[in-house]
């Protein structure tokens, strides 16, 4: 069992204090939940000329499936987390996963194409709602040291599913008719569906009130008890976009990780551009091609835990915290990561631009995707380990915000692809991309070396300096009561 209790729940009501495998089987599930949502992005990128020829219609149009779908993408996880914060984990989970898969049928069954956009988009919607929830998660079930392999896990789910997903489906696609491909995500969703109802509720404050409605207790407010529901409405959902603007490590590292992660989009149109002008292929043949960044994701995770060792790291540097005298990871040390994601990637876009050339084999330029997907993937999981370990209490509500703006920039970019590579040729597109890719590394520099400093400014961020004056508010104008991760229960002082 986790070695740090919640301080909110007792016994085995806690979640922490649940057996190994019972919270291993609860992430399990979570972590299989986020796959055929995040593959169906990308995976409809794979049967796209056979939607297009279906309704005979123009390949822009049909492309607009991938914008619409991150763009729904984009408000799912910022209306799911601060509910989850409401209501609990667990009827968000239901409630979205159920939408997704009604929605997956309804864009297999699609009579137009116009029909199938808007499917598509309602999609992205109601079922992007897991990729933040599960950042609160995993904070309501495991402590810090617990965490990074699980992190880990999701963060292969979470950056590999829309990498491979052009794959399965260029191969399938060349005999398999697209219906019966969406059918599969949509049976695949179902099953999941019901696996979830299956799920226990894990969010302390949602625990607290099922287990004071039983007792016929009054319920404790976790959240003020002068204010109303529509207070705690409009506070709960302006929590991320309000995280967003006032926080500047959370306004820097979003902008340059939706930059990083909307390069696998913009690849998504820009690769059949490329290889087809350069050598003829197909654009089932580039689904193919996406092989070589899903290989650097599994690298970039193997990276990280081999060469970074941030477990070791994380207890060599613990910290002790006042408030709760418990021993506490430094949130610095996630960066070593991102500092070496800021590298990776601007590497790989110089190589395509170097060897994306008729007179050097295909091979060489496809391989630059391998640097493309580790920086990925080393951007996405320290990252994600930094912002769980600095707002322990709106967790979910910071990968929320960094979620919606990933998606908005992975709305944009398949539609600017293809013209920008059109208006700098092949070399310039690339080394353009290049170059802003580097803006990331003086920035996780800065964040290395003067974090801690930063912390002590926020209102928000967990404190490791004694005597820093000052409560540490999880939301505007609330204090800290316990302070694990993924929400608060805390009291308003008069």
């Amino acid at each position: 069992m986790s070695s740090v209790p919640s301080y909110v729940l007792s016994g085995e009501h806690d979640p922490r204090q649940w057996s190994k495998w019972r919270r291993w089987a609860i992430a399990f599930v979570i972590w299989h939940s986020i796959a055929p949502v995040d593959l169906a992005v990308t995976f409809y990128s794979g049967i796209q000329q056979q939607i297009q020829d279906d309704f005979h219609t123009t390949e822009s149009i049909v492309t607009l499936g991938v914008g619409l779908y991150n763009f729904g993408a984009t408000f799912g996880p910022l209306i799911a987390s601060p509910l989850s914060e409401i209501y609990g984990r667990r009827p968000v989970y239901v409630t979205s996963m159920v939408g997704f898969t009604i929605l997956s049928l309804c864009t297999a069954l699609s009579p137009s194409v116009f029909i199938l956009l808007g499917c598509r988009t309602l999609g992205g919607l109601i079922g992007s709602g897991v990729f933040s929830l599960y950042g609160g998660s995993l904070s309501d079930m495991f402590n810090p040291l617990e965490r990074a392999p699980l992190v880990a896990l999701f963060t292969i789910m979470l950056q590999g599913a829309p990498t491979f997903g052009p794959v399965p489906a260029s191969l399938l696609g060349a005999f398999v008719p697209w219906r019966w491909l969406m059918g599969f995500i949509t049976v695949w969703a179902a099953l999941l569906a019901g696996l979830l109802v299956l799920l226990p509720e894990t969010e302390p404050s949602a625990i607290q009130k099922k287990l004071a409605k039983q007792h016929g207790m009054p319920v404790i407010p976790t959240r003020g008890s002068s204010k109303d529901m529509s207070n705690m409405w409009r506070e709960a959902l302006f929590t991320p976009i309000t995280m967003l603007l006032q926080e500047p490590i959370v306004s820097w590292t979003t902008l340059y990780h939706a930059f990083v992660y909307g390069l696998l989009f913009l690849l998504l149109e820009a690769y059949p551009h490329v290889f087809a002008a350069l050598y003829g292929m197909s654009r089932q043949e580039t689904g193919l091609v996406f092989l070589a960044p899903w290989i650097g994701n599994l690298l970039g995770v193997l990276f990280y835990f081999v060469s970074l060792k941030p477990h070791l790291r994380a207890r060599r540097n613990q910290i002790f915290c006042e408030s709760s005298g418990k021993r506490q990871i430094s949130p610095e040390e996630r960066l070593p990561g991102v500092v070496i994601g800021s590298l990776f990637t601007p590497i790989g876009m110089l190589w395509f631009a170097l060897t994306a050339r008729p007179d050097i084999p295909r091979l060489v330029p496809i391989l630059s995707g391998i640097p493309v997907g580790i920086g990925m993937t080393l951007m996405q999981l320290s990252l994600l380990n930094y912002y769980i370990d600095l707002y322990p209490t709106r967790s979910a509500s910071v990968v929320a915000a960094n979620c919606a703006v990933r998606n908005l920039t992975a709305t944009v970019f398949p539609s600017v692809a293809v013209p920008l590579y059109r208006a700098l040729g092949i070399r310039g597109a690339s080394l353009a991309l290049a170059c802003v890719s580097c803006i990331g590394f003086p920035m996780a520099l800065i964040l290395l070396a003067h974090g801690k400093r930063l912390r002590v400014q926020s209102r928000w961020a967990v404190q490791d300096a004694v005597g820093v004056p000052g409560p540490v508010a999880p939301l505007l104008g609330q204090y800290v009561v316990q302070g694990y991760g993924g929400t608060v229960t805390s009291s308003r002082t008069s």
